[in-house]
């Protein structure tokens, strides 16, 4: 979770369902622990592309999720949450002031509505996709090059392509 949210009130009780910062610091700590990390590595950004005619995923320049699981050694599993995008509506300005402003706050400032537009998620249906495991290779930090970043990450990529692709038809968005 942001790291804003255990610093807000009422919010931070979400810390008793097991969420964590999401500092590299916390995570290495979970992981050292013997925990499995579930991460929305879109964040902020996942929110203000979001459409409901595409499905997009904001990670393609957001690479230090490739760069933990080296210096860790933890093996990624792409997951792809499908339908999303039609459970809500988000509302934001369309000069980007809403993201300007959620960035520097480091908490998502938006309008969000469902059902008769109140906080109550339409009837839609929402399937979550796991790929194959993307087994890492332990590197010492010095080691770690941005070659071997990138090439992760372009592992992940493509699992999380491989995924939607593989099952966009049967979840009947098949035009997407």
């Amino acid at each position: 979770a942001a790291s804003v949210l255990f610093q807000t009130p009422l919010l931070r009780y979400f810390t008793a369902t097991g969420c964590i910062d999401v500092s590299a610091k916390q995570i290495t700590k979970a992981l050292s622990e013997g925990f499995s990390i579930g991460i929305v590595v879109d964040g902020i950004a996942g929110i203000f592309r979001n459409n409901h005619d595409d499905e997009v995923v904001a990670i393609r320049d957001r690479k230090g999720l490739a760069k933990l699981a080296l210096r860790t050694g933890t093996p990624l599993v792409a997951a792809y949450s499908v339908g999303n995008t039609e459970v809500f509506r988000a509302g934001f300005d369309q000069w980007g002031c809403m993201e300007w402003l959620s960035r520097k706050l480091q908490a998502s400032l938006f309008f969000l509505w469902g059902r008769w537009y109140l906080p109550i998620p339409m009837r839609k249906n929402v399937a979550l996709l796991f790929g194959k495991p993307i087994h890492v290779q332990k590197m010492a930090a010095e080691d770690i090059k941005q070659s071997d970043v990138d090439a992760l990450h372009a592992k992940l990529l493509e699992s999380m392509r491989e995924i939607f692709d593989q099952h966009k038809d049967h979840l009947g968005i098949g035009y997407k």
